[in-house]
């Protein structure tokens, strides 16, 4: 993910929706400072913050992964079909899923360290 153009994305977003950098931490739960740092890409936020900011500023998460020029995703169905279902998600079906990822996640290394020993 290039830092410089998605950050690019949410200050024009942001701009667009007429806040300032300190309303859009506030409603994000990110300090302003942070927000900045991410405008100006010098911070690359995580996902969890990528779809609070993206939610929040309405940015299409399917229509970044067409435009290879804002957050150089590859064209790739599965990664379409997984950010339409992000997309369309509530906050707490989110986190519910994020969950069982990092759960998953664990267990795969686990798995992995098994294989090799």
């Amino acid at each position: 993910m290039d830092k410089v153009l998605l950050g690019k994305k949410i200050k024009q977003a942001r701009t667009n929706k007429g806040l300032t950098q300190a309303q859009l931490g506030e409603i994000v739960s990110l300090h302003e400072k942070h927000i900045s740092r991410i405008e100006s890409g010098k911070y690359l936020p995580t996902l969890e913050n990528i779809i609070k900011l993206f939610k929040t500023l309405e940015i299409d998460l399917c229509e970044c992964n067409q435009d290879n020029n804002t957050l150089n995703i590859e064209n790739n169905i599965i990664k379409t079909e997984f950010l339409k279902f992000i997309n369309n998600s509530s906050d707490n079906e989110l986190e519910f899923y994020l969950g069982l990822l990092r759960q998953a996640q664990k267990g795969l290394v686990k798995y992995e360290r098994m294989l090799k020993n």
